[in-house]
């Protein structure tokens, strides 16, 4: 196998990871500090587009991955 390939998926699954535990850091925060379930529902979506936001404009906007540098951005 290409090692940039796997090095680019292992990227890519460190990032999901990420944005992962940072939606659970701040769903876990809201529920300690009594914020209303439905308000927490309303924010998750609406956080996790913006991270995959945040991530398209640090690394790859093709993968919305902060992780893989924009190979377009290089040239």
């Amino acid at each position: 196998m290409n090692t940039k390939k796997i090095n680019r998926q292992h990227r890519q699954i460190g990032d999901q990871t990420t944005k992962g535990g940072l939606l659970g850091i701040m769903i876990y925060a809201m529920s300690r500090n009594n914020v209303d379930p439905v308000l927490i529902g309303l924010i998750v979506p609406v956080a996790a587009s913006v991270l995959a936001w945040v991530s398209t404009k640090i690394g790859d906007p093709d993968l919305a991955c902060m992780f893989i540098p924009d190979d377009k951005k290089a040239e």
